[in-house]
């Protein structure tokens, strides 16, 4: 079990991962969905992908077919938060994205219990003063060459 709140707080940005679009559990991903099988608010967005549907792998097909259907079931302000993630998405380097990604392979590969232990203590960390989030942020830098 972790304990450290050092370790905890580095594997920190594996927690923003998990608000990330999953791909469907159950679903076939050999097959793929045609565009027919779309819901009419999928369509929509997905629309400037129409021409390209067929031609997209089938787990690209589903994983935006379930980001679609995720963002229909959010609030505006849940919408605007994920645009904001995105924008900062589209910024990192190449690099920082490949570190994103093997933390988060790292967090899938946990014991559930400790998942929940980084998970419980990411929301403590969210519900500090900003002040003190900068504080904790500066020093693990610091101590770990981040």
């Amino acid at each position: 079990m972790i304990k450290q709140p050092k370790r905890l707080l580095s594997l920190l940005p594996l927690i923003m991962l998990l608000l990330a679009p999953t791909s469907s559990l159950g679903q076939n991903l050999d097959n793929g969905l045609e565009w027919i099988e779309l819901g009419f608010e999928e369509k929509r967005l997905l629309g400037p992908l129409q021409n390209k549907w067929s031609n997209l792998a089938p787990e690209k097909q589903i994983r935006l077919n379930t980001g679609a259907k995720r963002w229909n079931t959010m609030s505006p302000n849940q919408q605007k938060s994920l645009k904001k993630k995105i924008q900062v998405w589209k910024l990192k380097s190449a690099d920082e994205k490949i570190i994103i990604r093997n933390q988060f392979e790292r967090f899938q590969n946990l014991p559930e219990v400790e998942k929940q232990l980084l998970r419980d203590s990411y929301e403590k960390f969210k519900n500090l003063p900003l002040e003190k989030q900068q504080s904790l942020t500066t020093q693990y830098r610091k101590t770990n060459g981040a």
